[in-house]
């Protein structure tokens, strides 16, 4: 098993996190230069939520709600065998720079080409990916993994969390009261201060938002570092929390999102950016 806490692809593409859009132009045309850049680190075999940002050599981003683009995925050594699914626009920047997801069917392990294909001129070159034989991070259908995280009962929020306007709500519960109480727990694995992707601040920021909409629901956040208020803190897998490092749950990136259901299995996740809308279909 790989070591975990990799910093995902998209640390250096990403901001924010915004609102998601269908590509819809039937015009889009890439400029030849266009490289294509897999942003989530943590594929295996099965269901897997793929996110692609694209951008010029130069690393200036490309990529619009009206920028229509397919995406294709087939094992490098049977490219007949490719799948192809419309890809959906996320702003990570609203109006500046953003990405696309698509869902596929990963049926085996090993490495696969994936293909952006605009909706005029010529596909993109391929950029390979591996696909393991099972995920880093639990994955759908695990037992969540029953690891104990700071409250609000144990300690101030000041030293269990980085977010500047912290939600009393998200530290209620350890995670695994939560995840053990019989009740659908969001689990926010993020770092606000200290986030390698610049993304986990608007992805806890955008659970905030949806949590009074269901108050039957456990919300928990979990701090990526501890000890992040000692002297000579350095945010690096020396200080990861419990909860987040190998004997936890074993993130090889943030942030990430998972939904736990009423059994305590792990019924969603999402790995660097998350669109609300897809967090209120997995709470439906």
């Amino acid at each position: 098993m790989r070591a975990p806490f990799v910093a995902l692809v998209l640390c250096a593409m990403t901001a924010a996190c915004g609102n998601t859009e269908s590509a819809t132009s039937g015009d889009t045309q890439l400029p030849p230069q266009a490289i294509t850049v897999v942003a989530n680190t943590d594929i295996a075999v099965g269901e897997g939520r793929l996110l692609v940002a694209i951008a010029e050599s130069d690393g200036s981003r490309l990529g619009s709600p009206a920028d229509a683009i397919a995406i294709e995925v087939a094992p490098a050594d049977q490219p007949e065998l490719r799948q192809r699914s419309e890809g959906v626009f996320t702003w990570t920047i609203e109006d500046v720079f953003g990405l696309y997801r698509a869902e596929f069917v990963f049926d085996r392990p090993g490495i696969w080409n994936v293909t952006v294909v605009p909706a005029s001129g010529r596909p993109l070159e391929p950029t390979l990916i591996q696909v393991r034989d099972d995920t880093v991070a639990p994955g759908v259908g695990d037992r969540a993994p029953a690891v104990a995280t700071p409250t609000a009962v144990t300690g101030v929020l000041e030293e269990i969390t980085t977010d500047p306007e912290p939600d009393k709500r998200f530290y209620e519960l350890s995670l695994d009261q939560a995840s053990k109480s019989g009740a659908t727990t969001v689990a926010v694995f993020s770092t606000p201060a200290f986030c390698r992707t610049a993304t986990c601040g608007p992805m806890l920021d955008q659970v905030k938002v949806l949590a009074p909409a269901y108050p039957e629901v456990n919300f928990v956040h979990v701090e990526i570092y501890s000890g992040f208020n000692e002297p000579g803190f350095v945010p690096d897998g020396d200080h990861l929390a419990p909860a987040v490092g190998a004997t936890g749950w074993n993130l090889p990136s943030e942030p990430w999102v998972f939904v736990i259901d009423e059994a305590g299995v792990i019924s969603h996740r999402f790995e660097g950016v998350m669109d609300p809308a897809e967090l209120v279909a997995a709470l439906s």
